[in-house]
This record gives structure tokens, sequence and C-alpha cells, in this order.
């Protein structure tokens, strides 16, 4: 199994050919600043809040995560955070993800800082970062590792995870007061047709918005699409 390992700035590499190579990639603005801005009032505020984007790639997702997470785990050093990354795959979409997160920690001058723990948390003094895969749902336990988030929870390639397996074994455990929830998804629909767990979350998001006007559902594909034609 690949796992973090506790030096600073080094992670085993996925075996040759157990994963797509994944580039650099920015956010788009607007949409995507507006979403990391209202998960974070949100967490601020302890409101709780659910929200959804549509982003143009799973590489843009694991930009827009890295952010908050980076944010999070440093502002947390001290007082205590614990957020969690839910994925469809280790190999294809959390293993990137953790890459992604330890380098943001060097980058961010916090290399030797933080510590690779039971092969899937990430801990940064008093914050911890979670990260969960449905094919592989857990790694390692160790002593003082937390069993539930309460700052931040993500539902990566919400498009491609289980409405079931997400009701069963994730929300039992998502049960924190305060805790925020976003989903991410590249596709609006699964190839076989049925309502995906993020379109319901959407659909939900949408509905609220037009009862209350509060936003809680962004798009990044919308401005790519205008972007293309302009």
């Amino acid at each position: 199994m690949t796992t973090l390992v506790t030096r600073s700035s080094a992670i085993a590499p996925p075996r040759p050919g157990s994963g797509p190579s994944r580039p650099e990639a920015t956010p788009s603005f607007n949409d995507a600043d507006e979403f990391s801005r209202a998960a974070l009032d949100s967490v601020v505020s302890k409101r709780g809040d659910t929200l959804s984007i549509s982003v143009v790639s799973e590489v843009e997702a694991i930009a827009i995560s890295t952010r908050l997470e980076l944010l999070l785990m440093t502002v947390g050093m001290g007082a205590g955070s614990v957020s969690a990354r839910v994925a469809p795959s280790f190999m294809e979409h959390t293993y990137p993800a953790m890459h992604s997160l330890t380098s943001a920690l060097d980058k961010s001058g916090m290399s030797g800082m933080w510590t690779a723990v039971g092969g899937r948390s990430i801990r940064l003094m008093e914050s911890w970062q979670m990260f969960i895969s449905v094919d592989a749902p857990s790694g390692k336990s160790m002593p003082g590792m937390p069993a539930r988030p309460d700052t931040l929870l993500e539902v990566v390639t919400a498009d491609r995870i289980p409405t079931e397996w997400f009701r069963t074994r994730v929300v039992p455990r998502a049960s924190a007061r305060g805790l925020t929830t976003v989903f991410y998804s590249s596709f609006s629909r699964p190839a076989d047709g049925n309502e995906s767990l993020f379109d319901r979350v959407r659909r939900s998001n949408l509905t609220k918005e037009w009862r209350d006007g509060v936003r809680r559902h962004f798009d990044t594909t919308e401005q790519t699409a205008i972007a293309a034609v302009s």
C-alpha cells in the first residue's frame, strides 16, 4: 500500500503505471475564490453550511482544496482543527491531494513541522487533515488520531461516490456541530444517467438559493466557457 512517510517533504511515490501524473493548476478566479471565502466564513462562524462547486477538472479541485486545507491547518496549529477529505480512489484522487498539501506546507516554510500519521493523516502541531478513499477507507490507526472531523469535510469527485456508501460510512462520522461540508465535481451526471450524490447536493443548494438568496452552489465551468468564446 502506498503511504505517506514521516520525513518532511517526502512521500512514497506510486508504483509505475499505478497513478496518473497531474500538472500544476491554478483555480479559476471569481467563483473559485467566492467558494473558498464562503467555506472559510462558514468555518469561522461555525454555521455548518453545505456548499457545492462544479469545477473544470479534478486538478482544479485539488488546487482549490489544497488552499483551504493549508489555511485551516496553519490557523488551527495552536487551537486545534480536524478536517477530512473523502474521494473515490486512493491512487487517482487521494494520493495526489496528499502530495499537493505536503508540498504546499513545505513551500510555506513548514518543512519539518508536519508529520504523516497512519498513512492517511497529516498533522501540523494541533491541526489534522485526514484522507479517506472509497476503495481504501482507512489507514493504520495510531494513538491520538482523531476519529472524525470538526472543522471541514470535503467530498471530492462527489459524482463518483456511491450515495449509500456516503450515507452509511461518512454521515455518521460527520455530526460535529458547526462542521462545514463542501462537495466538488467536474461532471454533472454519472455515466449511468442516475442522479449522483453531487447532483442531489447541487439541486438542494440551488433550491435554497432560490428561496433565501444566499449562494451555496458555485461553478467555474461557466467562466471557462465564457472565456473560451470571448
